[in-house]
């Protein structure tokens, strides 16, 4: 059990409570302890009923448990860690200024179209805004071609939609949330 105690002791904290709240999420709902309809997020029961921990547990919830929730955490460590490491002093202030940002885009967004859980487009904002930060990063996809970290998450775009067959909309919107945040914040003089 050395694995956990490492795992505390060298992830950055914002990326560690929101990898800990999503597996913990996860793994309530896939085992029966919380039903899914009581997590995803609706503007009239969060408004109207007081139901307000939609507004966290629709970033921290993936879907049912499988390599799909295993590579998603993966790729939250991975790519937040080196974000929130990155982020200017005060780190964690900084790094938590950011999801706070990116998740109330993503609500608001959620406003005008059906996202019940946006966890995936959280972390498509976040790497969006990750490439950005990191452009010299060479990236492996499937292991069969390199890519450039600014164009990773048009490649991620493509991929999904020869996937789904279905146009990824709310990732490119997601995409727009994360190149708006990246460019006012890296390019504003205030």
């Amino acid at each position: 059990m050395a694995i956990l105690p490492e795992f505390i002791s060298q992830t950055p904290p914002v990326t560690r409570y929101i990898v800990l709240g999503t597996l913990f999420t996860t793994l309530a709902v896939n085992f029966g302890y919380v039903s899914d309809l009581k997590i995803f997020f609706n503007w009239k029961l969060f408004l109207a009923k007081g139901e307000y921990w939609r507004a966290i547990t629709t970033f921290l919830y993936v879907g049912p448990f499988g390599l799909e929730l295993i590579l998603y955490l993966s790729f939250l460590l991975r790519f937040m860690s080196m974000l929130e490491r990155s982020s200017p002093p005060p780190q964690t202030q900084s790094f938590l200024k950011t999801v706070l940002i990116v998740w109330f885009s993503l609500l608001v967004t959620s406003y005008f179209s059906y996202m019940p859980f946006a966890a995936s487009y959280f972390s498509f904002t976040m790497l969006y805004i990750w490439s950005w930060k990191h452009p010299l990063y060479r990236i492996s996809i499937l292991g069969l071609f390199d890519v450039k970290a600014p164009y990773v998450p048009w490649v991620m775009v493509l991929l999904r939609w020869l996937r789904t067959g279905i146009f990824p909309l709310l990732d490119l919107i997601s995409a727009l949330i994360g190149h708006v945040y990246f460019f006012v914040t890296d390019f504003s003089t205030v």
